[in-house]
């Protein structure tokens, strides 16, 4: 494989400010443009000012920020089940952050229609969404799904969690993977955590020090060869604490525990 025409007219799409120093550490001096999608996030402001700050003393030239609104729909998803969907995967259905979700896919594949006509090569979130992150699954289905029109390669992360393990098993299978490692920059990852964390939006665990290695696998979603088997290739495995997994899962129990607590009051008091 020739690696220097990986990087011919490259890019690099990332949803999340921070994501980039995270999961792309290896490449992204190397590509010839980062574009980060999402800026705001509604709930987070101290983010939203945070990110602005971040990217305007951003030690790399090239970027773009598109600035679309999180759709916070991180907890929205049950990833015991994950299901894909068009927009990326499953969420709440009957919740405003769904229609956000599904509005936001719509937006970045109409936005990357435009934009990604001159590039050759796009790296970005794998299927399955790193660690677990639905918005991470959109950004690889809006790439994946124009990929076809436009004749990029597509090259995706090899980052998974115990989270997300079921769902990356599910796309694995059935692949003809090629892919290719890199060194990580974790100096140029660290430069850019400092930023993050000086400007409050560092999401991430605070003492994270990230692998020493890092691949790109080829998306093969539309290859004529596709075998009933999957093929071996390395995962980069971040154990999340279950705290963190099933954090969203209680504070729901909790919602609904308040709720007919409240309701079963009112009634009382009604009567």
């Amino acid at each position: 494989m020739n690696i220097s025409k990986m990087f011919e007219k490259s890019v690099l799409v990332v949803a999340h400010p921070d994501d980039e120093a995270l999961f792309f550490s290896s490449i992204i001096s190397k590509v010839d443009k980062i574009f980060f999608v999402f800026l705001n996030c509604p709930s987070r402001p101290q983010w939203s000012e945070g990110r602005r700050r971040s990217l305007n003393e951003y030690p790399l030239p090239n970027i773009t920020c598109i600035g679309l609104d999180e759709s916070e729909t991180f907890h929205d998803t049950d990833w015991k089940k994950p299901k894909p969907t068009r927009f990326g995967m499953n969420t709440n259905k009957k919740s405003e952050r769904n229609e956000n979700y599904e509005k936001n896919y719509n937006l970045l594949k109409e936005y990357f229609s435009r934009n990604l006509k001159e590039y050759k090569n796009v790296f970005s979130h794998n299927p399955w969404g790193e660690y677990g992150h639905c918005e991470h699954v959109q950004i690889y289905r809006v790439l994946s799904d124009i990929r076809q029109e436009y004749q990029f390669n597509l090259w995706y992360s090899n980052y998974c969690s115990n989270k997300s393990f079921d769902f990356m098993i599910e796309y694995i299978s059935g692949f003809e993977n090629k892919y290719i490692t890199f060194q990580t920059n974790n100096i140029l990852s660290e430069k850019l955590k400092n930023i993050y964390k000086k400007n409050n939006c560092w999401t991430w665990y605070k003492d994270w020090k990230g692998f020493h290695e890092e691949c790109f696998i080829a998306d093969n979603h539309f290859s004529n060869k596709l075998k009933d088997y999957g093929h071996i290739f390395p995962l980069n495995i971040i154990k999340l604490e279950k705290k963190h997994v099933e954090k969203k899962e209680n504070i729901l129990h909790s919602i609904v525990t308040k709720s007919k607590r409240l309701a079963k009051k009112y009634i009382q008091d009604k009567r």
